[in-house]
């Protein structure tokens, strides 16, 4: 085979082929520099707009949850593939929709947990977000079992916590419910969310000394928080005490009047209304809790305030009107127990009986865990209805029947277990059983002073006084006194007391002793 022509075609060949290989070489490796340099770059910004998102969520204000929501759109055109990023979007956008009412966010809470479920997300803001939309579809027993799901698979996390407290609540598990509310709290104790979330839950309750412990933590996190500020206001107007706060608070609402969403308004107008309320201006209470539901219609403390404006008003109007409270958020003893009170104060005990009537249709069947793990009826560890349940039952002079309910009141030994005795005792002492009464109030009105209760001290006064015992009686009287004023009663009150008990010296014959006591109470009132 003839060669010529090609004795030097390895040597040519070689240095092309070495040229294309070199720059073959240099633009792959330029290329995977490149790719590497914009995937780092990528992952870094998406990063940043993540953390950066949280930050803003962290603090928990309608403005801070848009702050977030700007980030993870910046984040989407990047990666709109980020799957935990599409599910934080869902969990605030959940929280725009159920506890702020936000127009339009249900739906792009929806479309949001779509796609963050499409990409399998693992986060707990996407399984938090599906149980609570499971809820507000009505789906209880679909959360439950969702959530049951998740704790078995292992998944843990303070967002599915607050679900299942929700999830118990909506059930009517109270107790269980507060465990888990006080759960999520602590073990997210830098999101002012969960905390604020406990505190609404103890006002839904009745229990408003213990929610504004619950939104004082939060306003720890973050003092500009709005709905824990305005429910801390809302707490202090259901006790009637340090009602400047409760101004202080809504002075900060109004302050920032364009931030508010369409659930702050209702609650700043539900927290005018109870303030009105508290200055005995129950006209103007019905105006701010009709202007408060027009924000939310179905906002219950709106509800309960436009309720409790119309029992001042001693119209027929109010029994439906907490009757409409009740119907929008049935596992709240709030709008049963204190309407009653209510609506008794206001003359139709009729109307009073039929809210505790339908407190225990709505709880009577709900069986909750006692200490030892056993399951048992709610209502047998529920002092706080059976004390309300005696109470109205006496007022309709129904003893018999008051007294059974007092019984179980006792029975529950729960934290009203000594206001439930005292019930019972001065019920005895109406009825001149004085053994029996005496052996109830000597436990909490003891005549070391040591007790706690006003009220049973002047109940022991008046069994002493029934039996001739003077000396001993004016003494119980007296720490009862004392323990009024420590507690906060008016000067004009503890004068009037006063008086009655002079009076009483002074009818039995006891003039010396009634001069004696006007002078050792004296100093009471200065």
């Amino acid at each position: 085979m003839s060669t010529e022509g090609h004795g030097d075609w390895k040597r040519r060949e070689s240095w092309k082929s070495a040229l294309t290989q070199v720059a073959v070489v240099a633009v792959v490796l330029a290329g995977a520099v490149a790719y590497f340099v914009h995937r780092g770059t990528v992952r870094k910004e998406t990063e940043e707009h993540l953390r950066a998102a949280r930050a803003a969520a962290l603090r928990g204000n309608p403005s801070d949850l848009t702050r977030a929501m700007a980030e993870l759109e910046k984040l989407f055109q990047l990666d709109s593939d980020a799957r935990d990023a599409q599910a934080l979007a869902a969990d605030i956008q959940t929280v725009l929709w159920l506890e702020h009412h936000q127009p339009g966010a249900d739906a792009r809470a929806r479309e949001y947990l779509a796609r963050a479920e499409a990409l399998d997300s693992r986060s707990g803001e996407r399984h938090g977000a599906r149980a609570l939309h499971l809820l507000a579809e009505g789906k209880t027993a679909e959360a439950e079992k969702y959530l049951a799901d998740l704790q078995t698979q292992g998944a843990n996390s303070p967002r599915l916590t607050l679900a299942q407290a929700f999830t118990l609540q909506a059930k009517g598990d109270l107790p269980g419910a507060r465990q888990a509310f006080a759960r999520a709290a602590e073990n997210a104790y830098r999101d002012p969310r969960f905390t604020t979330a406990y505190g609404e839950a103890l006002l839904d309750e009745g229990q408003p000394a213990q929610a504004v412990e619950a939104f004082e933590k939060a306003t720890r996190v973050n003092p500009d928080h709005l709905m824990a500020r305005l429910g801390m206001g809302l707490a202090h107007a259901y006790q009637g005490k340090k009602l400047e706060e409760a101004e202080r608070a809504l002075a900060t609402a109004q302050e920032k009047q364009a931030e508010l969403t369409p659930a702050l308004t209702s609650r700043a107008g539900a927290l005018k209304a109870e303030l009105a309320l508290s200055r005995g201006a129950a006209d103007q209470a019905l105006q701010e809790a009709d202007a408060a539901l027009k924000a939310v219609p179905d906002d219950v403390h709106a509800l309960f305030a436009r309720a409790r404006a119309l029992a001042a008003r001693k119209v027929p109007e109010a029994r439906g009107a907490f009757e409409a409270a009740v119907a929008k958020r049935k596992t709240a003893p709030l709008l049963y127990l204190d309407g009653a009170r209510s609506l008794q104060a206001s003359g139709d005990t009729t109307g009073a009986l039929a809210l505790l009537d339908a407190y225990e249709g709505a709880f009577g069947a709900i069986q909750v865990a006692s200490a030892d793990g056993k399951k048992v009826p709610l209502l047998e560890q529920d002092g706080r209805y059976w004390l309300a349940r005696g109470g109205l039952l006496e007022a309709a002079e129904r003893q018999d029947d008051a007294l059974v309910a007092y019984d179980k009141a006792i029975a529950a030994k729960g934290v009203g277990l000594a206001k439930a005795q005292y019930a019972k005792g001065a019920l005895l002492v109406r009825r001149k059983d004085y053994e029996g009464a005496k052996a109830l109030l000597a436990v909490i009105a003891p005549d070391t002073g040591a007790g706690s209760l006003p009220e049973a001290y002047s109940a022991m006064g008046d069994l002493l006084f029934a039996q001739s015992a003077y000396a001993a009686g004016c003494q119980h009287y007296y720490f009862g006194l004392v323990r009024a004023r420590a507690q906060g009663m008016p000067r004009e009150e503890l004068a009037s007391r006063i008086d009655t008990v002079k009076k009483g010296l002074e009818t039995a014959g006891q003039g010396a002793m009634a001069k004696a006591w006007l002078n050792e109470t004296g100093a009471l009132l200065q």
